[in-house]
């Protein structure tokens, strides 16, 4: 969000309610995903779990640039943090999996690690402090025997390989200002299931027609390359996105089926 979060010295760490967020997580969000449940139509399953991820709670806690003095000025509390979030998304997926996984076809959370021309804290940072949290969410959802989708913007590839050793089924956000979606089929087009490949861009400054096109050319472009493909929008759709524009993504999908 910008600016200091709540969490800057030992005393704040050691003093924040952790033990209440689980019960105030689920006094909010269980009456939704029960409403989902009951409402969602025979044959259909969400993709979805619950939330974002290890990085951006660390950033909502800390701040972005206050971060980067803690891991200098207290790398001990700079490590313990990044536990103690894993821990506390870990127990509040436990209830998630046991009262609701029962209506998702795939398990996902969303985690940005990156911005256009590189990852936003270093390779090192990502693995020995994030990817460990990581793992332990990801085999509790594959316990539940669902595939996990993990949803992470930015120029990631420097870290995609240690992601992929997770064993997560796939990856979601790519625009084309980072690479050409041709280049995520061809890195990783073997070994995971890609989402995406329509960048916003096209969405937003082009007319229906050439959407609809691009989407038909592109759409079956990109199935045939790709071990797996799911067609979608390059990134999360924001409120700027015409709605036109969307809607001409979503009828060249189906013409293309």
């Amino acid at each position: 969000m910008g600016g200091k979060g709540p969490i800057q010295t030992r005393e704040d760490f050691e003093q924040y309610p952790w033990e209440s967020l689980f019960d105030l997580y689920w006094d909010f969000a269980d009456k939704k995903f029960c409403s989902l449940s009951r409402n969602i139509p025979e044959g259909m399953k969400a993709v979805g779990g619950i939330g974002n991820g290890v990085f951006e709670i660390s950033q909502d806690l800390v701040g972005m640039e206050y971060l980067a003095y803690m891991q200098v000025d207290n790398p001990q509390l700079f490590n313990d943090l990044f536990v103690k979030i894993g821990d506390m998304m870990h127990k509040i997926w436990i209830r998630f999996l046991e009262r609701h996984s029962d209506s998702y076809a795939v398990c996902r959370f969303g985690d940005d690690l990156g911005f256009r021309s590189g990852t936003l804290v270093s390779p090192q940072v990502i693995n020995n402090n994030i990817i460990p949290q990581y793992e332990m969410i990801i085999d509790l959802i594959k316990s539940y025997e669902k595939p996990f989708l993990l949803h992470s913007c930015g120029n990631i590839f420097e870290v995609m390989d240690d992601l992929i050793s997770l064993k997560i089924n796939a990856k979601h956000s790519n625009e084309d200002s980072i690479a050409p979606f041709e280049k995520w089929i061809d890195l990783y087009g073997d070994k995971i299931g890609l989402f995406g490949g329509i960048d916003i861009d096209l969405l937003c400054t082009k007319s229906a027609a050439a959407i609809k096109q691009t989407v038909k050319e592109k759409g079956k472009e990109f199935r045939s390359k790709a071990n797996g493909y799911a067609l979608g929008s390059g990134n999360s759709i924001p409120s700027y996105v015409p709605l036109e524009g969307y809607l001409a993504m979503i009828e060249g999908a189906n013409e293309i089926r």
